[in-house]
């Protein structure tokens, strides 16, 4: 790297991230002098090269992608509260030689579903970005009750009246949910096994609340097959691509908000 500070995508694998022209456009806009990178770290490098990049005084923010949400969090000074909640970080940055953490990936999801009913939540999906929405939801909505459909055993810590772990969906409960949140990655182009898959399949649009919102986290491609499949059983949807660009302006505010006075 040149003495320009400079800004990180961590992850294994990446392809082709969003963030990367999103950030430097914006630092070229705002006269920043940073510029950010892709880093494809393996996990087996991972705990040999974070502390390296964390130390190297020309670093300044990083993107945390997938497998590292959870992992990053040992290496975190301060976290802010989503992050506390949801028990992962997709956002670092460097203040004062500190390494603060943010999950701004669930301020961007709790941002799209702010105004939208959550009496009953059906998440589809408990990996890092169902788990971490989860959490927070759970804590931030003490009167919501869930569903989660998950292969995962044994998860503790949640009260039984409220939460329903379960490995397929419960059509009952379908049938009165106000919000279904897909957060696997059926349906992204990640992997062609997942580009042509759903959660949902055609018999469940037929017994479903006809005033629940569909809210699909995959952002590519932005009509995933389930939001098609809402379209044609004229069900309301949201797709990722706007939980997408808020988490991005929400890192980018930060890094704006702390650059004049950043010494790191």
């Amino acid at each position: 790297m040149s003495k320009l500070k400079y800004c990180l995508i961590i992850g294994n694998p990446l392809k082709k991230p969003r963030s990367v022209p999103i950030w430097n456009n914006f630092f070229k806009y705002k006269k920043i002098k940073l510029k950010m990178f892709e880093k494809d770290i393996s996990e087996k490098d991972f705990k040999k090269k974070i502390p390296q990049i964390l130390k190297d005084p020309n670093f300044y923010a990083s993107a945390i992608t997938m497998p590292y949400k959870k992992k990053i969090l040992a290496y975190v000074y301060v976290k802010d509260k989503i992050s506390r909640y949801s028990k992962s970080i997709n956002f670092i940055i460097k203040i004062k030689k500190k390494i603060y953490g943010y999950n701004t990936d669930v301020y961007g999801a709790l941002e799209t579903i702010k105004k939208r009913k959550k009496k009953n939540v059906l998440i589809f999906g408990y990996g890092g970005a169902g788990e971490a929405i989860f959490r927070c939801m759970y804590k931030i909505y003490p009167k919501t009750n869930f569903q989660v459909i998950t292969k995962k055993r044994n998860i503790n810590g949640f009260r039984k009246e409220r939460v329903k772990f379960l490995n397929k969906i419960d059509q009952s409960f379908l049938k009165i949910s106000d919000l279904f949140i897909n957060c696997s990655p059926l349906g992204s182009n990640l992997s062609q096994r997942f580009l042509n898959k759903t959660p949902l399949k055609k018999n469940h649009f037929k017994n479903i609340n006809p005033n629940i919102i569909i809210f699909d986290i995959v952002y590519k491609p932005s009509k995933t097959l389930l939001i098609k499949l809402c379209k044609n059983f004229s069900i309301k949807y949201l797709n990722g691509l706007k939980m997408n660009t808020v988490q991005a302006e929400k890192a980018l505010k930060i890094i704006h908000k702390n650059y004049k006075f950043n010494d790191n």
